[in-house]
């Protein structure tokens, strides 16, 4: 057998469950058997991996496995020569080491440093010897939620296990013991219609062509999504419209077929009258169809859809998904027609049946939290303060509405349409739909200052009174989504010029009947500050060095807006060699004050400057730091950093030639305060030491 080879494993199974589980179990598997084989893989180049996904199977393609993992040279440390001998004869514990790694003689053992060693081989493990165990752990380690039993209740596992192929090159991996009940063959079987009877696989290297050829089924996950997404815009512009895109659907669909067949179909244009959002997401979530727009972007009655099979007559397989689409389609049709009867504001009402916490109320009080919030926000935003409240009354009304009941996932959306049929402005309606924004990393912000107010109000209720509850974030364990709402929250502060504390302290008090943790706003303010440091330093719009975020996070800033730009002017400072003078003086100057505190009124006498290079410094800081001060302040850091630089000098020859702490303590004193001054210019809206 030849040692290095491509490993083939395949698992057959029952119809998977659909939900989250099919790519995310064939990219786990893969990398679960990597970890448990990675003794014998000689390349460790993951981009070769092929992942096997399919309704009925899961699996993974590797190459470059090696059937027999290389000898390992172990050295074991032994007793210190000089006790571990009597004259010529080993003392037992020398004897004891010589038995635990099988030597006869202690002349045999190595001498180094004073104690014996020995050298032992380990011999290398075949996959054979492996491969049960590393199968059995892979698949325990898979994120399944829920297993069943069969087999007399012997084997565990999400659907019951039929077949088991796996092959090194064209040999069966022979395993030790069963696993889930199998044991390792060199054959798989096909399509449930288009393939009769078991496939005999030739080799590693063969299974893909001979499952596609013979089995008629695409096995490997990447390759039918690619060939699926093809044929998908390859039809769309055939009828002359575009695909709508919907984030997961191509991977939804790419996992419940083996055989995919692209095929069309329509439906009646009164659907149309419905808000597309309504029809695009029946569309998607409950048959799995892909919506068609036209050149403007305008929802079509055309869809498209992808079959497990290819049909000799197609027509049937369309007419049959058209009727249950329009069957779908009517039930929106319904709920939208049945919701447009009521008055947004009756909706609202109905929130007083509905449980936000126990230890918060009902969502009408949380209603009138956020119009209480949305109130005292209104003058910061320039906002009236009566259209704040009635937006934030309107806001969660589509809750109880029966569309957003049957799909949660346009609340917001569903609000706007039916704030719109109720006579209410453009500005309102789109404001019940923005407050969700940004709903997702990436996702779009709020767009004018209403949408904006009712944006942070949302997020900054839900994050002060869920954290202040008790209810903080643990792990990757986050049930009301305060990570989400805090970034949601970075990025809209990013952009407008607001003082977050302000904010939180204002949301705080709309909580005072809720005896919330009073240490709610700063442990909020924190764990904002730690979603601000993450999007800076390592988000797709930026990507800012982490000293010089830490830097300016330090001083805990309370106007977001103006980092972006402070970041940049940070870090071509920082970058510049010139300038490291100054960094590493500062950070001397703040160890220097931290550990000297000491009761002065920081006022610079200048008859006690007696050294050349103290009173140089002094005069340069007496006329120019009220000026550099105030250009930090304004916001014109190139004006402020170019005069930090001309600092430099001055900053190394007082250090230099000057001791600071000087036997007379008036001369120390008065040093101290002139490095006070020094240290207060150096590190406003940014703490220089976090770059030294």
């Amino acid at each position: 057998m030849k040692n290095t080879n491509t490993l083939l494993i395949e698992i057959l199974t029952e119809e998977l469950p659909p939900i989250n589980l099919f790519q995310n179990i064939g990219e786990a598997f893969t990398q679960n058997i990597r970890n448990e084989l990675k003794s014998f893989l000689s390349e460790n180049i993951v981009a070769t991996d092929k992942i096997i996904v399919t309704p009925r199977r899961f699996g993974c393609i590797l190459n470059n496995v090696s059937y027999v993992e290389q000898n390992m040279e172990i050295v074991r440390k032994g007793p210190a020569v000089a006790t571990s001998l009597n004259g010529a004869t080993p003392t037992p514990a020398l004897l004891g080491f010589m038995r635990s790694v099988n030597i006869e003689c202690h002349t045999d053992l190595e001498q180094k440093d004073g104690y014996f060693y020995a050298k032992q081989t380990n011999k290398g493990k075949t996959l054979n010897d492996v491969l049960t165990v590393a199968l059995t752990t892979a698949i325990k380690k898979l994120p399944i939620a829920k297993n069943m039993r069969w087999g007399d209740n012997d084997y565990s596992f999400v659907r019951p296990v039929h077949n088991l192929l796996v092959l090194h090159g064209t040999e069966v991996v022979e395993l030790s013991a069963q696993v889930l009940g199998l044991t390792s063959v060199n054959y798989t079987y096909g399509h449930r219609i288009l393939s009769n009877g078991a496939i005999t696989i030739d080799s590693a290297d063969s299974y893909v062509t001979q499952l596609t050829k013979i089995g008629k089924i695409i096995p490997e996950f990447n390759a039918r999504k690619e060939l699926i997404q093809h044929d998908l815009i390859v039809k769309a512009e055939e009828l002359g419209l575009k695909l709508n895109e919907i984030h997961g659907l191509l991977d939804e669909v790419t996992a419940l077929v083996e055989s995919p067949a692209v095929l069309g179909g329509e439906f009646d244009k009164i659907f149309l009258e419905v808000p597309p959002e309504c029809l695009i997401l029946s569309m998607a979530k409950n048959q799995k169809y892909f919506a068609l727009l036209d050149n403007n972007k305008k929802l079509t009655n055309k869809f498209l859809f992808v079959a497990n099979i290819a049909s000799k007559d197609p027509k049937v397989i369309i007419n049959g998904n058209e009727r249950v689409l329009s069957a779908r389609l009517a039930d929106a049709k319904f709920f939208f027609d049945v919701d447009k009867k009521h008055q947004l504001g009756d909706f609202t009402q109905k929130l007083a049946n509905v449980v936000y916490h126990n230890k918060l109320g009902t969502q009408l009080e949380r209603v009138i939290r956020l119009q209480n919030i949305a109130t005292n926000f209104a003058d910061l935003v320039s906002v009236p303060k009566d259209t704040a409240e009635h937006t934030a009354y309107l806001m969660k009304a589509d809750l109880t509405t029966e569309m957003v009941g049957e799909f949660p996932e346009i609340q917001g959306v569903m609000g706007k349409y039916y704030a719109l049929n109720n006579g209410e402005t453009v500005e309102i309606a789109n404001a019940i739909e923005q407050h969700y924004y940004p709903r997702f990393s990436g996702d779009v912000l709020p767009t004018d200052k209403l949408s904006i107010l009712v944006a942070l109000v949302d997020k900054l209720e839900t994050l002060v009174g869920i954290w202040g509850i008790g209810l903080v974030p643990t792990g990757d364990k986050d049930p009301f989504a305060l990570r989400r709402a805090s970034l949601g929250i970075v990025r809209i502060l990013l952009v407008n010029q607001l003082n977050v504390t302000a904010l939180l302290n204002m949301t705080f008090t709309a909580f005072l009947d809720k005896n919330l943790n009073p240490n709610t706003v700063e442990e909020v303010y924190q764990f904002i500050l730690q979603r601000l440091f993450n999007y800076l330093t390592s988000s797709s719009e930026y990507s800012f060095k982490n000293s010089c975020v830490q830097s300016i996070c330090a001083t805990n800033p309370q106007i977001f807006s103006q980092i972006p730009m402070l970041l940049n002017k940070l870090q071509n400072f920082a970058e510049n060699p010139n300038n490291q003078s100054i960094i590493t003086a500062n950070k001397r100057i703040e160890n220097i004050l931290k550990k000297n505190l000491i009761a002065t009124d920081n006022v610079i006498k200048s008859e006690l400057l007696i050294e050349k290079a103290e009173c140089q410094l002094y005069e340069k800081y007496a006329t120019e730091s009220a000026q550099i001060v105030q250009y930090a302040n304004c916001g014109q850091w190139d004006k402020y950093f170019e005069g930090l630089e001309e600092f430099n000098l001055l900053v190394a020859n007082f250090f230099d030639s000057v001791m600071v702490m000087d036997e007379d303590i008036a001369i120390r004193h008065n040093r101290m305060a002139l490095l006070q001054g020094l240290y207060v210019m150096m590190n406003i809206h940014c703490k220089l030491s976090e770059l030294s």
